[in-house]
């Protein structure tokens, strides 16, 4: 069995790299989605090129919710599910470990 520190170090650790994680497929997700539908892109560009960009995408010009689909799909909706995310992780995912008295208690 680890002591206290180190069982508090432990998961905290992997906690962190939970978060990092998913904080990093976000950061992807965001910036990409972003750079792909919600900007122009000329006809001579390699993303054009390979299909995985269009030159006017429809993201710009098209609405969901009142907001063009490019800020929905791409900002909006990645913070809706990272808010999700962040609840339940929260509650059920990061465990609660023992930090020791306090000094007013260990002084009792």
């Amino acid at each position: 069995m680890l002591d206290p520190a180190a069982e508090t170090f432990k998961n905290s650790r992997r906690e962190a790299w939970v978060v990092w994680i998913v904080w990093f497929f976000a950061l992807i997700w965001t910036v990409g989605y972003c750079y792909l539908n919600g900007y122009s892109h000329a006809a001579d560009c390699w993303l054009v090129k390979n299909g995985i960009a269009d030159v006017r995408p429809a993201a710009i010009t098209q609405h969901r919710f009142g907001m063009p689909m490019w800020i929905c799909y791409g900002i909006v909706a990645p913070a809706i599910v990272c808010s999700v995310f962040t609840f339940l992780f929260g509650f059920f995912g990061m465990k609660d470990d023992a930090l020791g008295l306090e000094k007013e208690e260990a002084q009792s």
